[in-house]
């Protein structure tokens, strides 16, 4: 868990995020060049050289231990322009009293509060300054703290961490209450998004009360309002010492220089006693499953089942992360295919291996469809698991799985900090101090899972009546002759299973550079846990190159074919990876409104059958390479090893202009759909952004929910999506920007020759209507079952092309987004006062072809709403009087510039942005202009934006909450 976003991840994805050594490789598919699509065999690649790579990825880790107990791990990355720096705490949720949860995550919080010598706010305008970005998770078993910074600056992260290993300073001048106002503004946020209310019921049928996994890591509301002071400071003085810490380096930097100064910051501070590490407890053996079940406040019922398994490194983890990709890695899945594909009874499966320091657990979650039957859903899931036990898997199954999880380790060598926060989580185990030996000895018995293990370990663990499982039901789904079992009392308070990841995750950190992403246009509030973009492997970018970055995309080659599709490719031959990213224009502005929906449900289905793949096939032919490819209704991406180059162009391609729209596939993909409109419309922030957006769009398109609407997306048919996809894609609406392991003109032909016969389209522009003159407005809809008032305040705002573009990148990174808690509104709202745990506002970011909006949002308590609303106008209007001061300018471009290396540090950001700069005629050289604008503006510019362009008396306000329209608090039900 961490200071922005409470999530779920398992330990083992993570683990998984290891860079690799990378081998190369040349194309084998040939077939594609000529029109083609190749059909590689599983496992036709060897997984045995992919396995030696891996383990030789290493060989630079320097590790020591200091003389304090302090463990040091260095790996420099040769190249990469930026640096990692991570301090890992061995303490978690799970070395709390019972009586005292939340202790971990409420401290990690106070962390960043300050010191003796570091005031509240220091900590974070030292990383605004440098250029650079902070954050800190917190789970059952660790706390990790992490700075990125440019490879010329990383040093300043080492003081900050070596103060407050011991000097953190807990009381009223640092904060301390205001803070426990966001924590609980946190807990209570979470609940207005789902799985969270099931993963609360899980822990305590998988373990009793006093067991160290049996309570949620932001811990229970009534222990976080009642922590004191010395509560907290009584946790941290037992447990954050050097002793009981690690700290990792990677990225560029001189190893031996590094140590030098870890010795001279850490090597003063004295170890610490420190106290014995909690017991694990278990349940004696079930006669029966522990049930659970609950009135969902969303419209949707969903399952989660739960098994007591291992802990990290036992021999049977890496079978179960096996098991994890045969049951619910992708679409070629167990789960997937049965309740999803083949019984449509379903929209969503997964599966997770939760390991950990103590024994974990084995997740299954299914999402049903509307009106679907429960106790078929549920007799589904558990006939897959058992079938796991009694028959073994197929060859190409097993090949499938351990590609999937051995290609994860070269894709995620793009990023530093991903690799980091492996060692980092490693680190902080029992017996895996020596991170090498620990992953050379994972990837090996990766390699060899066979059959019967799986059978082995699926008999053990996956037994139904040792099983705990949870249902959330919508209140009009309750009874209807499931006849489950009834319900077993409670086993103490609801809690939550809880991996808790970046916390600076929602809305917050820099801004784009103005170049929104392709695909992003979903109604529902979807949230990445962890932000992307970090670390190093982009293209372009110079070892040597000060803070800001000298690095350029002018080595990017643009074609345009004959038939009208523009190609953008750039070479990167470090890792034998190649992303592609293929964009096609306007799609929503050219649907019809009276097919609202079409666009969603064609996009959904073009990766369902074409011309010349089935649906099933296409998910295999991709998923046996460990690659990935998504289509959407705005385009379509891939990312793929080296030598599946071939395959991952012709899949696309194919996917793009020959979509069959397979009846079976429609049906069961409006079912999908058309159960998301009806549960999104249940979520509280969905519902107020959904309002947003109509009130200040009008009859603009983007003011439409993308999934449509009910009546209208029940009667689409195949042929509406067929004619939907002839108009809107087309080559010459459609750019695809390529980069990695590939020569350029090569590249250009294999695409020219897989696209000869798309046509091009003689449709000019879509005609839209203009939004609406923005007019100030208030609308609150109550909702009493929202543990949240989510707010929304803006109006319509720019274009990307609009003058005033850099001069406003500044005002926002001075109002609303700036790094950490930089920016006026997160700042004082969030950190000052403890009204709330989300809190932003960007004008830039949303900056298109058509115009985007200004919008802040607020998550705060129902009777906290007037006080945030006040807040807000305050410091809007407080920029609009009076000049920013000239540090606040100063620092706010310091970070514009000083980030931009992490825009560009993995190869889909790179193809993301280069798409961007072709779509707004940017110029690959945008960034000198870049540069050139931001350093010019002045705080008499940033008040001059503020006074041209957030009048709030054109302010809508949207709230949604347990308020009444007057704003007030609802009183709670008793």
């Amino acid at each position: 868990m961490s200071r922005f976003a409470l999530g779920l991840f398992p330990l083992v994805a993570l683990a998984l995020l290891v860079p690799l050594t990378p081998t190369r490789g040349e194309n084998s598919n040939a077939a594609t060049a000529a029109g083609g699509t190749a059909d590689p065999k599983p496992g036709s690649n060897n997984d045995a050289e992919l396995v030696k790579t891996a383990q030789g990825m290493f060989t630079d880790l320097k590790t020591t231990t200091l003389e304090n107990g302090l463990r040091v791990y260095l790996l420099p990355v040769k190249g990469a322009p930026v640096v990692t720096t991570m301090v890992a705490y061995r303490v978690g949720a799970a070395d709390e009293e019972k009586d005292q949860t939340g202790l971990s995550h409420y401290l990690e919080h106070l962390m960043f509060k300050g010191t003796a010598k570091l005031m509240p706010g220091d900590v974070d305008r030292a990383t605004q300054r440098n250029g650079g970005r902070n954050n800190a998770y917190t789970s059952e078993d660790m706390t990790v703290y992490h700075f990125d910074f440019a490879a010329d600056r990383w040093e300043a992260a080492l003081e900050i961490e070596a103060d407050r290993m011991r000097n953190i300073r807990i009381d009223e001048k640092h904060e301390f209450e205001q803070e426990k106002g966001a924590v609980i503004s946190e807990l209570a946020g979470n609940e207005d998004s789902p799985w969270d209310l099931e993963y609360k019921a899980m822990l305590p049928l998988l373990w009793p009360k006093e067991s160290p996994y049996s309570h949620p890591v932001i811990g229970l509301t009534e222990h976080v309002r009642g922590a004191t002071a010395e509560i907290i400071k009584r946790h941290y003085d037992k447990w954050y010492h050097p002793n009981n810490a690690s700290i990792i380096v990677v990225g560029g930097f001189d190893a031996d220089a590094a140590l030098a100064k870890i010795k001279t910051l850490f090597g003063p501070i004295p170890k610490g006693e420190l106290p014995p590490r909690k017991k694990p407890t278990f349940y004696p053996e079930r006669k029966e499953a522990s049930r659970k079940e609950f009135e969902s406040k969303f419209d949707v019922p969903r399952m989660m089942v739960g098994f007591n398994t291992v802990a990290v490194g036992t021999p049977e983890d890496p079978v179960l992360d096996v098991i994890q990709d045969v049951l619910a890695g992708g679409k070629t899945s167990r789960l997937y295919r049965k309740l999803v594909e083949d019984e449509r009874i379903a929209s969503e499966v997964s599966a997770a291996n939760y390991a950990g320091r103590y024994p974990g657990w084995f997740a299954v979650n299914v999402e049903l469809l509307q009106g679907k039957d429960r106790k078929k859903a549920e007799e589904l899931a558990f006939a897959e698991l058992e079938k796991l036990a009694a028959e073994p898997i197929s060859d190409s199954e097993l090949a499938r799985a351990r590609r999937k999880i051995l290609a994860s380790f070269l894709f995620s060598r793009e990023s530093v900090h991903s690799l980091c926060d492996a060692i980092a989580r490693t680190s902080t185990y029992p017996g895996a101090e020596d991170v090498s030996k620990f992953f050379q000895n994972y990837l090996d018995r990766v390699l060899k899972v066979s059959k019967d293990d799986i059978q082995r370990v699926a008999k053990q663990y996956f037994v139904r009546k040792q099983s705990a499982i949870v249902w959330s039901v919508p209140k009009e789904a309750k009874g209807g002759g499931q006849n489950l079992p009834p319900q077993p009392p409670s086993f103490g308070s609801p809690v939550l299973s809880a991996e808790l990841l970046a916390d600076r995750g929602e809305g917050r950190g820099s801004p784009a550079l103005g170049l929104s992403t392709v695909g992003l246009a979903r109604s529902g509030a979807s949230f990445s846990p962890f932000p992307s973009g970090r670390g190093a492997g982009g293209v372009g970018l110079r070892a040597d190159a000060p803070g800001a970055g000298a690095f350029s995309l002018t080595a990017a080659k643009r074609v345009v074919l004959p038939n009208g599709l523009t190609v953008i490719l750039l070479e990167d031959h470090r890792l034998p990876i190649v992303v592609a990213s293929l964009e096609v224009a306007d799609v929503r502005l050219r649907e019809p409104l009276d097919k609202l929906g079409v666009a969603t449900l064609t996009g959904n289905l073009l990766e369902e059958g074409s011309a010349k793949h089935k649906g099933k096939e296409i998910s295999a032919l991709i998923e046996d390479t460990g690659g990935s490819l998504s289509l959407s209704s705005s385009g379509a991406s891939f990312r793929v090893l080296t030598p599946d180059t071939d395959l991952g162009l012709g899949l696309l391609f194919e996917c793009i202009q020959t979509p069959s729209f397979p009846e079976d596939a429609l049906e069961r993909m409006r079912e999908q759909q058309l159960s998301a409109i009806a549960d999104v419309e249940t979520q509280p922030r969905t519902k107020a952004g959904r309002l947003f957006y109509s009130t200040v769009y009008g009859a603009h398109p983007s003011g439409r929910p993308a999934l449509g609407k009910k009546e209208i997306v029940e009667k689409l048919t195949a042929a509406d999506c067929k004619a939907f996809h002839k108009m809107a894609f087309a080559p010459n609406f459609a750019t695809i920007a390529v980069v990695g392991d590939f020569k350029a003109d090569e590249m250009t032909k294999k695409i020219e020759a897989l696209t000869k016969d798309w046509k091009k389209s003689d449709l000019g522009a879509p005609a839209v209507a203009e939004p609406p003159k923005p007019t100030g407005g208030e609308q609150i809809v109550s909702d009493p079952n929202a543990a949240q008032v989510h707010v929304y305040i803006g109006r319509l705002g720019i274009t990307r092309a609009d003058p005033d573009y850099y001069k406003l990148l500044v005002m926002d990174n001075v109002l609303g987004t700036g790094p950490g808690f930089t920016d006026r509104l997160s700042s004082n709202l969030r950190d000052r006062l403890g009204l709330a745990y989300t809190v932003n506002a960007t004008i830039t970011s949303s900056a298109g072809k058509q115009p985007g909006t200004f919008i802040g949002f607020v998550g705060t308590f129902p009777d906290k709403f007037l006080d945030v609303k006040f807040g807000f106008f305050k410091e809007v209007n407080k920029l609009r009087d009076e000049e920013p001061s000239k540090q606040e300018v100063d620092d706010a471009k310091k970070y514009l510039l000083g980030s931009l290396p992490f825009r560009f540090t993995t190869l889909s950001g790179v193809a993301g942005e280069l798409l961007a700069a072709e779509r707004y005629g940017l110029g690959f050289d945008f960034l000198e202009k870049y540069r050139k604008e931001v350093g010019a503006v002045t705080p008499a510019d940033v008040q001059a934006m503020a006074k041209k362009h957030l009048d709030p008396k054109t302010f809508q306000l949207v709230a949604v909450g347990a308020i009444s329209k007057d704003g007030k608090a609802l009183e709670k039900k008793k």
